[in-house]
């Protein structure tokens, strides 16, 4: 959905701190609680947050007297800032229906929305092309400028809505690495998968992913070293051994598996490597 030619004039950025840009130019958009309700209707742009929503994950139980008059004045805030800075009829983008109010805008105006559909279509294109996959996920990890919708973790609608396409950036580097490890990127990856394994210790497709990397530069002693971290983490925190599936890429790596330099999956589904510790 176009409206007032919005994909054009208008972006919103919530993959880090909320910016409102129209024209190339930052829009200001006041205080906490207008980016509040800015925030709430980015998140689902095009559909209805109705007025009982917005007071509530606002002031939760306890909203002040004239609360729904006090978010009428905030989107009208918000509407006056966008006209402000030059966009269309500010009234177009922001409508209000008879339960709430509306983000009217083409869902790519919102930044998670491009990258959720980048993904998405990345994904799609590993297993057959994974360069375009490589390049398409790529973009889509560069629009995030900090954590998703960081300044509303208070707000539990938006919270939802943060991890979700937190563990989605996650997915994300996942699948870029496979796409890299078709096109022989060994030593970019190893750097990337080095960090991740630090931030994400129980993700048990990260280090198979890492193992199978080390091995193909040559690093086998490296590569078994690895999954004798990730099986003392694994125990220490979950008190589980590692999957059959990075058991598997670790007697693999021991018998030197000429398999594992052409290989540029995983050896087993990235579902079963997942298995056993179910960390996020």
């Amino acid at each position: 959905m176009k409206t007032m030619e919005t994909s054009e004039l208008l972006e919103l950025r919530v993959l880090g701190p909320l910016e409102a840009v129209v024209h190339g130019r930052p829009v200001a958009l006041g205080g906490p609680q207008p980016r509040g309700v800015l925030a709430q209707l980015a998140a689902v742009p095009g559909r209805t947050v109705s007025m009982w929503v917005l007071v509530d994950e606002l002031w939760g139980a306890r909203p002040p007297e004239g609360a729904h008059r006090t978010v009428r004045t905030y989107v009208s805030r918000l509407r006056a800032a966008l006209r402000h800075a030059g966009g269309a009829d500010a009234a177009t983008v922001l409508v209000t229906r008879p339960a709430g109010y509306q983000l009217r805008v083409d869902p790519t105006v919102v930044d998670a929305v491009r990258f959720e559909r980048l993904v998405a279509s990345g994904r799609q294109a590993v297993g057959t092309r994974p360069r375009l996959a490589f390049e398409q996920l790529t973009t889509a990890l560069g629009l995030w400028r900090g954590d998703a919708f960081a300044e509303f973790r208070h707000v539990p609608a938006i919270t939802a809505k943060s991890m979700q396409l937190e563990q989605l950036r996650l997915s994300a580097m996942e699948t870029r690495i496979e796409a890299a490890l078709a096109l022989r990127l060994e030593a970019q990856a190893a750097v990337e998968l080095e960090g991740l394994v630090r931030a994400h210790p129980t993700r048990e497709l990260l280090w198979g992913q890492l193992m199978i990397v080390l091995y193909r530069l040559g690093r086998q002693a490296d590569a078994l070293s690895a999954f004798r971290t990730a099986r003392a983490v694994l125990m220490d925190g979950h008190g589980v051994d590692p999957s059959p599936a990075l058991a598997e890429i670790h007697r693999r790596v021991l018998r030197h598996d000429a398999a594992l330099n052409r290989d540029w999956r995983a050896p087993l589904p990235e579902q079963a490597l997942h298995g056993s510790s179910g960390e996020s």
